[in-house]
């Protein structure tokens, strides 16, 4: 019967030799204990450095993690500023347009859709050319949409906290969306300045006209005679047709110009006696007949309220009065249609 061989057990000896006159130490070490104390301390430095590496990259992350956090809420509040900013500029542009169009409404400038008219001193005055410039809804601005926003936050200091922050990463759609906004407002600005320089036009234009055009009553008085077909004041017969009208004032009274004009003829006229004409612009021309006296002169520039005469009863005449009368283009007209009550 074959004997199957001895398995032998290597092992590795140390030893340890001291001082003189000691004796020799030596230490046998299974070699698997060696082999298994070598892939540990093996493990052990693979553990180490991952730990060590990992560590790092933490602290490197936590670090960056931190400094992005601090660039994010910069930049949240810089766009939470440029919205607030955006939403005050809107508001501004539209109490603008609001005092735009409440100026014209108080000089009586209305605005037309397509017409573009160039005021016109023949055609009664100055006619406005529709703006271009739409009030503009904040709804129409991405801007106001990037992040969610209560309205009232806007106006209670919570945009410039230094703990505030977004609920979303500012990032370059947002931005574009900004960007795209203040080039609208910026546009719009410099739209509604071109329209304010047009206003500006329009309204003195517009108070020239108001100035210029007979509007004012020559005295105050009696109506006694009205524009139109009358019987005739001295036959109480025939009819005739009377191109003013007739206001009975006492003998004396001051007869003030009914809009601002210069005068065009001071003097006598037929049937008129004592007369003064004021020729007015945008085609107006108002007469003042049977004065007792005249305290202007031709060419004389005179203003509403100016007082240019004194009421008579010169000329063709019943009694003390003021024969008064406007023309526009050469034509007569009812006076009452132009004087204010």
């Amino acid at each position: 019967m074959e004997r199957k061989p001895r398995k032998v057990n290597k092992k590795y000896t140390i030893m340890v030799v001291p001082h003189a006159n000691s004796a020799i130490k030596s230490l046998k070490i299974p070699l698997w204990i060696i082999n298994g104390l070598s892939i540990i301390g093996l493990i052990s430095i693979v553990v180490v450095s991952y730990l060590a590496i990992s560590y790092f990259y933490l602290q490197t992350t936590l670090v960056e993690n931190e400094d992005l956090k601090a660039v994010n809420n910069v930049q949240a509040k810089e766009i939470r500023e440029l919205q607030r900013t955006t939403r005050e500029a809107l508001t501004k542009l539209d109490e603008i347009i609001v005092t735009d169009t409440k100026v014209r409404e108080l000089v009586g400038l209305k605005e037309t859709a397509h017409e573009n008219k160039t005021p016109s001193r023949s055609q009664g005055g100055p006619s406005t050319n529709g703006r271009n410039v739409q009030v503009l809804m904040a709804g129409e601005f991405d801007i106001l949409h990037s992040f969610a926003i209560e309205p009232e936050l806007l106006y209670q200091g919570e945009l410039v906290n230094d703990n505030y922050e977004l609920d979303e990463e500012p990032n370059l759609d947002t931005i574009k969306k900004i960007k795209s906004d203040i080039d609208k407002i910026n546009q719009i600005i410099e739209d509604q300045e071109l329209v304010f320089a047009k206003l500006e036009v329009d309204v003195k234009e517009r108070l020239d006209y108001l100035a210029a055009i007979p509007t004012g009553w020559p005295v105050k008085g009696r109506l006694t005679s009205d524009y139109g077909w009358r019987k005739n004041p001295f036959t109480k017969k025939t009819m005739e047709f009377h191109e003013g009208i007739d206001i009975a004032a006492s003998y004396g009274t001051p007869v003030r110009a009914a809009g601002a004009g210069r005068i065009t003829f001071t003097g006598w006229k037929l049937a008129y006696g004592n007369t003064v004409v004021i020729k007015h612009d945008y085609g107006y021309i108002s007469q003042y007949a049977h004065n007792s006296s005249l305290s202007v002169k031709v060419g004389q520039v005179v203003e509403r309220g100016d007082i240019i005469a004194r009421v008579g009863s010169t000329g063709r005449s019943t009694g003390p009065h003021v024969d008064f009368r406007i023309a526009l283009n050469g034509r007569w007209m009812d006076p009452l249609k132009m004087l204010k009550k």
